[in-house]
This record gives C-alpha cells, sequence and structure tokens, in this order.
C-alpha cells in the first residue's frame, strides 16, 4: 500500500475537461479594430486604383488584418492576386535554311517554282498535324501515357511532329580558270665543280645499302665450300688427337703441379706488384741507430675505482706539454656543464662518451708523450672490478707499472683492486713499480708528512708479499688535481715542502724506472709474433689498421704477414711508432700496422699476427705451470692471454711440483692456494699460443691463478 500525501491545490491550479486550450478569441469586430478598418481601406483603395487593380472591402480587410495592419504588404499582397494575367505571346519558329532558301528561290522565279511549291505543302501539312495534336492528345487513354517515354515531364506540352529537314540550295561553281603557264626561271650562272671529298663505302656499308636483286636463287652450299677446294688425299696422314696430348704430357714432366699453378695466384702478384719491400736489415739497423735513440717505456696505471688515476695522468700530460692549457679549457666548460668540473683533466684520457658521463674509466686508454730524456706512452687502466680483463690487456703490454692510492682511502682499496692489481700485475711480468700517493692536499692536516709514511709502509708490505723486489719500488708522494710534485716540485714555502727534500716527482722517478732491455738483438731475431690489441681504420688510404705490441721479432713496409687462428694473409702498408711513420717496428715496441689484401672481418683483438714462414699453430689444449691463488678442480675457467680472452675447461690436474719444477704429488684432487702446480687445459676452438707465454686463469670473477705455457 502506497503513502499518499494530502496535497492542496490552488484555485487556479484547477481545470475543467471542458475548458479547450489554443483556441483565441477573435476580437476583429472590437470597436478599435473596425475604426482601423474604416482609416486604412480607403488608403489600400486608392493605392490599387493607381495600379488598376480592383478589390472588395472584404479582401481589403482581410489583407489588412493578415498583415498586422501594413498597408504595404496588403497593397503588394492583393497587386499580385488580382492583376491580370498576360497570356505569353507564341514565339514563331525559326526559319530553317531549307525554307529561307525556298522563298528566295520563289521571290527569283516569281513563285512558279516545285521547290516552292514542295515548301508550301509541307508547311501545311505540319500545320495541320500540329492541330490535329492537341486534339488526340487529350484523348490519351491510361495505356497510352504509360507508354510515354521516361524523358518526357508529365506536365509538358506533347511535342510536334518533326519537320523534315530543309537543305538549301546548293549555288553553281563558277568554272576554273585555265592553269597559267609556268614562268621560266632567271638564268643562273654556271657553278664550279667542286672536288668530292666523301670517301668511299666500305663494305659493309655496300652489303647494307645494296637492294637484293630480285629472281635470284639461293643455291645450297656444297661440301666443297664448307670443307675448301683444296682437300688433302689422306684424311689420315697426320697425327692423331691422342698422338699430340701424349706429347704434350712428356713436354711438362719436368714441371710440377705447384709450380704450374704459382703463375695463377693473384695475392702475391698483386701485392708485389703495388707494395714492395726495401729489403732492410732491421737487426743491423737498430743497433746503428742505438746511440741516436732516447730510452723508451710504456707504463700501465693501475689502482682501485675512484683513487684519481685519470685525473694524475691528465696532470702529466698538461705540465709535461703533451696537452694544451686550450684543450683543458675546453673541457673544464664540459665539465662544469654536467656539474664534474673536478673531472676536466681526467676527460684528457678518459674520450669515451659513457666514460665521462659515468666518471668511470671502461676500456684502457693510450697517449704518449716525450720528455727531453725519454719517450713514454701511458696505457690508463679500469679500476672497476667488472673491467679487469682490459686491465689485463693494458698491463700486458706494459715495460712497468704505475699504483695510484688514495691517501686517505688505503683501507678500501686494499680490500679492494688495489691489492688484485699489484697480483695481475706481477702476473703479467712487470718488475718496475712507482706508487704514486694521490690526494694528500685533501689530507687533514694537508701534506701530512706521518700520513704519507703509513701508506707507503702498508703498500710496501704488500708489494713484497707479492715477489716485488725492494729496489723496483719507488714511491712518490703527490697530488693530480692541484698538480703539486707531478712534474714541477711544490714550493718551499709550501706546505709539501718537506716532499721536495726527500722524494723525486712523478716524472723523474718514471725517467729513472725504466727497465733495460735485455738480449735486444736476439728478441729482434725471432720470429715476428704480435698479439692484435685494437682493430681500426687507420683513414681512407688505409681502411684496415691494427695496433698492438710486438713482443718477439720484427716487420718492415712490404713483409706479408699471416693472423691467426683465421689464417688469412696480409701485406704490410705502412708502420706507425709514437704516432709517427717509419719503415719499420722491432720487438718490445707499441705500434700500428695498416694492412692491405685482407678484410677487416678476419682480424679480432686477440688474434696473433705471425711471419709467414713462421707461423704460430693453434692448439685446442695445452699444460699450464701455474701458482694458485683460489682452490681448484677441474672445472669451467676463463683464460687470459693478453688481451685474448677464451673460455676453457681445466680438464686434468696433472701434478704439484716444488718451485724448482720437481714433482710432489700425482693426479691431486684439489689445488690449494699457495701451491704451484701443472694442469692441463682443453679449449673448444683453436687458440695460436706460444710456450712461455703468460696466461690468467680467472673464475666467478675472480683471479684463480697464473701461470705460463709449458
Amino acid at each position: 500500500m502506497q503513502r499518499v500525501k494530502n496535497v492542496d491545490y490552488d484555485e487556479d491550479d484547477l481545470y475543467d475537461d471542458d475548458e479547450e486550450y489554443g483556441e483565441e478569441s477573435d476580437d476583429r469586430d472590437s470597436e478599435q479594430n473596425r475604426s482601423s478598418f474604416a482609416e486604412l481601406t480607403p488608403v489600400v483603395r486608392a493605392e490599387l486604383e493607381e495600379a488598376g487593380v480592383q478589390a472588395s472591402d472584404k479582401a481589403i480587410e482581410d489583407a489588412l488584418w493578415n498583415s498586422f495592419w501594413d498597408v504595404g504588404k496588403s497593397v503588394v499582397f492583393l497587386k499580385d492576386r488580382n492583376a491580370p494575367r498576360q497570356t505569353p505571346k507564341k514565339q514563331e519558329k525559326a526559319k530553317s535554311k531549307f525554307d529561307q532558301a525556298a522563298e528566295r528561290s520563289a521571290k527569283e522565279t516569281g513563285g512558279s517554282s516545285k521547290l516552292a511549291k514542295l515548301a508550301e505543302e509541307r508547311r501545311k501539312k505540319a500545320a495541320a498535324t500540329a492541330a490535329g495534336g492537341s486534339s488526340t492528345d487529350s484523348e490519351l487513354s491510361s495505356l497510352d501515357r504509360l507508354t510515354k517515354p521516361k524523358d518526357s515531364k508529365e506536365n509538358d506540352a506533347p511535342s510536334s511532329v518533326a519537320e523534315p529537314r530543309k537543305y538549301p540550295i546548293r549555288k553553281k561553281r563558277e568554272p576554273t580558270p585555265p592553269p597559267k603557264e609556268p614562268t621560266p626561271p632567271p638564268p643562273t650562272e654556271p657553278e664550279e665543280e667542286k672536288p668530292d671529298l666523301r670517301a668511299s663505302p666500305t663494305a659493309f656499308a655496300r652489303t647494307l645499302s645494296t637492294h637484293p636483286v630480285q629472281g635470284r636463287k639461293v643455291t645450297a652450299p656444297a661440301l666443297a665450300d664448307l670443307l675448301g677446294t683444296e682437300q688433302s688425299e689422306d684424311p689420315f696422314k697426320g697425327p692423331s688427337p691422342d698422338d699430340t696430348v701424349l706429347k704434350a704430357q712428356q713436354r711438362s714432366k719436368g714441371r710440377s703441379l705447384s709450380k704450374q699453378t704459382e703463375a695463377l695466384k693473384l695475392d702475391s702478384q698483386s701485392t708485389q706488384a703495388t707494395i714492395r719491400s726495401k729489403g732492410l736489415d732491421v737487426p743491423k739497423l737498430w743497433a746503428e741507430e742505438k746511440a741516436k735513440r732516447k730510452p723508451a717505456a710504456a707504463f700501465v696505471v693501475i689502482g682501485h675505482v675512484d683513487h684519481g688515476k685519470s685525473t694524475l695522468m691528465g696532470r702529466l700530460l698538461l705540465d709535461a706539454g703533451a696537452v694544451s692549457q686550450r684543450d683543458v679549457n675546453k673541457y673544464q666548460k664540459q665539465a662544469a656543464e654536467m656539474n664534474k668540473s673536478s673531472f676536466a683533466l681526467a676527460w684528457v684520457m678518459d674520450t669515451g662518451d659513457e666514460e665521462r658521463e659515468r666518471g668511470v674509466t671502461f676500456d684502457f686508454a693510450q697517449h704518449h708523450f716525450s720528455t727531453p730524456k725519454a719517450d713514454f706512452t701511458i696505457l690508463d687502466a679500469p679500476g672497476h672490478r667488472d673491467f679487469v680483463p682490459n686491465m689485463i690487456g693494458g698491463a700486458s703490454m706494459a715495460d712497468m707499472a704505475v699504483l695510484v692510492v688514495d691517501a686517505n682511502q688505503l683501507e678500501s682499496g686494499m680490500k679492494g683492486q688495489t691489492k688484485e692489481h699489484i697480483l695481475l700485475a706481477k702476473a703479467v711480468g712487470l718488475k718496475k713499480v712507482v706508487v704514486a700517493v694521490n690526494k694528500l692536499d685533501a689530507a687533514n692536516p694537508a701534506w701530512s708528512q706521518d700520513l704519507f709514511e703509513q701508506v707507503q709502509a702498508d703498500v710496501r708490505k704488500l708489494l713484497l708479499d707479492s715477489a716485488f723486489a725492494e729496489q723496483d719500488i719507488k714511491f712518490v708522494p703527490c697530488s693530480g688535481l692541484g698538480g703539486a710534485n707531478v712534474v714541477n716540485a711544490p714550493k718551499a714555502s709550501s706546505p709539501a715542502a718537506w716532499v721536495s727534500k726527500a722524494h723525486f716527482t712523478l716524472l723523474q722517478a718514471l725517467e729513472r724506472s725504466i727497465p733495460p732491455r735485455i738480449a735486444d738483438q736476439e728478441v729482434i731475431r725471432q720470429p715476428l709474433r704480435m698479439q692484435i690489441v685494437d682493430v681500426f681504420r687507420g683513414g681512407v688510404t688505409n681502411p684496415v689498421s691494427i695496433a698492438g705490441r710486438i713482443s718477439s721479432g720484427s716487420v718492415q713496409i712490404g713483409d706479408i704477414v699471416t693472423v691467426r687462428p683465421s689464417g688469412e694473409k696480409a701485406t704490410i702498408r705502412a708502420i706507425d711508432v709514437l704516432d709517427e711513420a717509419k719503415d719499420y717496428a722491432v720487438a718490445g715496441q707499441i705500434c700500428s700496422l695498416h694492412l692491405s689484401d685482407i678484410e677487416a672481418q678476419h682480424l679480432r683483438s686477440g688474434d696473433l699476427v705471425c711471419s709467414l714462414q713462421h707461423p704460430v699453430h693453434g692448439r685446442r689444449s695445452v699444460v699450464l705451470l701455474i701458482d694458485v691463488l683460489e682452490p681448484l678442480l677441474p672445472q669451467p675457467v676463463d683464460v687470459h692471454v693478453g688481451r685474448l680472452h677464451v673460455p676453457a675447461t681445466i680438464s686434468q690436474l696433472v701434478e704439484t711440483v716444488d718451485g724448482k719444477g720437481e714433482q710432489l704429488k700425482r693426479r691431486p684432487r684439489l689445488l690449494k692456494a699457495g701451491q704451484r702446480a701443472r694442469i692441463k687445459v682443453s679449449f673448444e676452438g683453436s687458440v695460436p699460443l706460444v710456450v712461455g707465454e703468460r696466461v690468467i686463469v680467472r673464475t666467478a670473477g675472480v683471479t684463480a691463478a697464473h701461470g705460463t705455457v709449458e
């Protein structure tokens, strides 16, 4: 049950069903309206009389009432309704040219021509047809209307019967006048005969321009025409084809197949034709120029990440004059835009965009500079643990190491990459170490001598434990960002005045640590061996170039070398040593070789460049004599040989040995840290390795062992 509210309605809201909506009261007969009609009706009538239109009073009142007493609208309405309708005059149809011609002909002949009579009959017939069509059209039945064409409209009047086409009378042509006799040309003077300079046509032109004679019969060629008129009496009189082949085989018995195909080799011919070797006696030239040469060395910069290695090397290059102050100012401006003003000097070495953005060195950078006493090559190695393989590649090319230690964060470095970098430097065969104790200007107090001596004692102990000799270690207090004691000694009035009294500058320590070359001539006379460190494009004239350090032998322009393991051959097109063009390069030098007759796809970092006469053969397994740093089992490992990084497997633990290499235990199950052992390592593919080459074994991102190839 729904609840209904009591609603009080107003009297205005109540309505009766009998009431009608929409009806308006007609007050046309009111006194006011009648007076309006009386005033305006004479005005409208006067306007209509002037226009000649008749209208009743009722019509005028209706017009005024409907136009809301507008006299002008009422007059216009009544004019339009009562104006007399004028019927349009029927336009006479234009006469055709045929009728016009007939009329002209009738006038000329006096109306007696047959053509005029024919035209008159046609006009009468057409008029009768038109008159009869109006009466017959009204009598059309409903069926006749349905059969009308669709194009004709319902209200259109029926078209009359089409009149026949009338043509005008053709006029007679006037007779053509007789042809005029041609006038004789004026007499011309006889021209002199000119010599005919045209050459006679060739036989081919005669063949093309000669028309074939009709009716010529083509006869089939006879056998005599095909074989020739002269035929030998005995066709078997000459030697047979078999006799010819036998004689040729007897003549070639003295020549081997290799000699016959030697002429078909394009590589050697094209190489010798374009690039010719000068045939230099490189060992002799190297010995003669020894007195003129300055000592040279390459050093790798190692240490923990963020200890200022790149900044220190940038300061060294700036103060040594290898980098202009203008370039450093540009780097400072770019670094300030990235809120890294302190990294400006580091950008001298870190040239990559990602390295500059993250402030971390990824790959080792290479830079040359010279002093009055020596030539140096900087190899700035990355300090982050993720880039240890790149650090190994840089250290394998160096002659000595520069260990950079942050005096304020020594403990973090000892637990981080400082210790591992020292072990790797010893593993690749480095003996000389210069320790740069950096950031002493940021110590508290600045340039604290006690802090320096404490850092010196801790680092010396670590180096001695890693088998470095005491006489091969030098310590240098310095500041890479400020530049104190890098190239220039600090001032006597500065807090670092004690440094210049007891220590060398970094540059002086480097010049005094250059290792001497041992058995120089013996190494140069050995076969060529150079590991590829980088493959790049040397320019338009040198599209394929490689860089690396020659470990043994020598190379000169025009030599043909082979690349292992691909086995491809290449020709030495040009040689650069220390960014200068040279005719040859020897063992111990870091050089760039520009090659020809080889594609870049056959060259990779870690490949070995060998002499063509003494190539290095690849091996799938080798025996290593190693010093164990971490426990080892027969397991997968990563083998690093300089820039070469190869996955391998320890297939067998052969034996443990003592310091002299004599066997202690055969086939141990486990190798412990500190032991010396021989192991057998297997590779998936062929790897070019040389006996005596230094090898580093890593597993799970940790250096597990290092040794040599036996």
